[in-house]
C-alpha cells in the first residue's frame, strides 16, 4: 500500500506541474481572474441578499433557499481569499505555522460548502416543482421550516462526508502555495493518500 501511496502522490505532483508549467501566467490569473471573480461575486449576492431578506420573499420557502444560497457563495468567495492572496499576490505560502490548520478549515469549508449550495440548488427545483405540479399543497409543502429542515439535513451529511478532513492525523499541508496540491495528506506513505487523490475525487 506504501508503494500505491508513493506512487499516487508522485503522479499528482507530476500532474500538476504540468497544468501549471507557468508561475507569471498563473499568478496573472489567479491575480486578475480572482479578483474579478471577487468583484462580481460579492456585489451580485450581496444584492441578492437584500432582495430576498424583503418582506414579501423572506416568507416564502423559495425566498429562503435562495437566501441560503447567497450566503453560501459569499461565504465560499471568503475562503477563496486565502489563495488569491497566496497565489495571486505573495506567490507562495503563507501563515506557514499554522498551515496545517488553514488546510483542514480551508478545505473542509469549501467542500461543505461546495455540497450544501448543490443540494439548495435541487431544493429550490423541487420547491418550484411542487408549486407548479402541486398548488393547492404549496402552503403545507412549501414552507419555510420545510426548507430550513431540508437545508439542515444537508449540512448533517456534508460534515459526515468531509468530516476526515478535520483530523489532524490526515489531512494539513502539502505543497503550501501550490494550487490543487498546497493541501493533502499529511502521511504521503499512508492509505489515505490513495484515498485522498483517486476515490475521494470519485466520491465528491
Amino acid at each position: 500500500m506504501n508503494t500505491t501511496s508513493n506512487e499516487t502522490l508522485t503522479t499528482v505532483t507530476q500532474q500538476s506541474f504540468i497544468i501549471h508549467p507557468n508561475k507569471i501566467l498563473l499568478m496573472i490569473l489567479y491575480r486578475y481572474g480572482l479578483g474579478f471573480v471577487f468583484l462580481i461575486g460579492f456585489s451580485g449576492n450581496f444584492a441578492s441578499l437584500v432582495t430576498f431578506m424583503s418582506p414579501i420573499l423572506r416568507v416564502m420557502s423559495t425566498g429562503c433557499l435562495f437566501f441560503m444560497l447567497a450566503m453560501a457563495d459569499i461565504f465560499y468567495l471568503m475562503i477563496s481569499i486565502f489563495e488569491f492572496v497566496e497565489v495571486g499576490i505573495v506567490q507562495e505560502g503563507i501563515f506557514l505555522s499554522v498551515y496545517d490548520s488553514i488546510c483542514r478549515f480551508r478545505w473542509f469549508m469549501k467542500g461543505f460548502i461546495r455540497f450544501c449550495s448543490a443540494w439548495i440548488l435541487a431544493f429550490i427545483a423541487i420547491d418550484r416543482w411542487l408549486r407548479t405540479r402541486f398548488p393547492y399543497k404549496t402552503n403545507q409543502w412549501c414552507t419555510r421550516r420545510n426548507a430550513f429542515i431540508a437545508v439542515s439535513i444537508a449540512a448533517v451529511f456534508a460534515i459526515l462526508l468531509h468530516s476526515h478532513m478535520l483530523s489532524s492525523q490526515l489531512f494539513g499541508g502539502l505543497f503550501p502555495g501550490t494550487p490543487s496540491i498546497a493541501c493533502g495528506p499529511i502521511d504521503t506513505r499512508s492509505p489515505y493518500v490513495f484515498f485522498f487523490f483517486v476515490q475521494w475525487q470519485i466520491i465528491q
